[in-house]
């Protein structure tokens, strides 16, 4: 059997997977008090999202929880009124950084000063009665933040905070291409590559009208059993579908 032939298949049991993933393994922290801030904060689960680019997962989920740290506050009014130097010095003195610390601290005021003028002050009315397709226009529009995080922030939205937006069937949202969906879309055999470009192909391959639809599942696949090397095949949940390049 074909590779097209198989791809209903693969969609089909990636969904089924993505449905058993708990919140705590979609956003990881390094310190365990931080998991609760991320998840419950929209402010805080916010400028995680924002941020999430070329950085560990568990690193980047903390960061809110260090911001609080240093602060003593996580407040969005109090935040808008710093300087951005008040705020780079913010990032350079926390005890870890995302991988673009010079960039941090503009994407988090630009993403402050949304939620204050913008939202009421509250960072929940970001996506509040609004549609998936607005929601990552107005993330998109955050300095930093494409497609591919503005999707991922959009996904987890719904999963985080029970918000259910009734177009993202219909919004065509990529995947967050990185290093383990695109390792695992070429391993499974629906990539041709093991690249940015052909993993997003590969996605759209499998659900075209939803591609993102299987990012939490191929992310959590790579973290748990597709490793990058000695993969744990037998464990992983798409053993039996899989073409196992390795």
């Amino acid at each position: 059997m074909n590779i097209d032939d198989q791809l209903p298949m693969i969609t089909e049991k990636l969904l089924a997977f993505v449905d058993t993933i708990p919140i705590e393994m979609l956003l990881p922290t390094v310190i365990p008090q931080a998991a609760p801030l991320v998840a419950t904060d929209p402010y805080a689960f916010a400028i995680a999202a924002c941020l999430d680019r070329g950085t560990k997962a568990e690193i980047i989920w903390t960061i809110p929880y260090y911001i609080k740290n240093d602060l003593g506050h996580l407040d969005p009014h109090r935040i808008y009124k710093m300087p951005l130097d008040e705020l780079t010095a913010l990032f350079a003195r926390l005890p870890q950084h995302p991988r673009y610390v010079n960039d941090a601290p503009r994407t988090v005021c630009e993403l402050t000063c949304i939620v204050i003028e913008e939202c009421d002050g509250d960072a929940f009315n970001l996506w509040k009665g609004r549609r998936a397709a607005e929601v990552k226009r107005t993330l998109m529009s955050i300095h930093g933040v494409g497609p591919g995080i503005a999707s991922m922030g959009v996904l987890l939205i719904e999963k985080t905070f029970g918000i259910r937006f009734d177009d993202l069937d219909r919004t065509h949202m990529d995947i967050k291409p990185d290093v383990h969906t695109v390792r695992v879309l070429y391993r499974l055999g629906v990539s041709d590559a093991e690249n940015i470009d052909s993993a997003i192909t590969a996605a759209r391959r499998l659900k075209p009208e939803f591609p993102g639809g299987v990012d939490g599942a191929l992310w959590e696949i790579g973290r748990r059993f597709c490793f990058a090397s000695n993969p744990n095949c037998t464990d992983c949940p798409m053993n039996g579908k899989c073409a196992k390049r390795i």
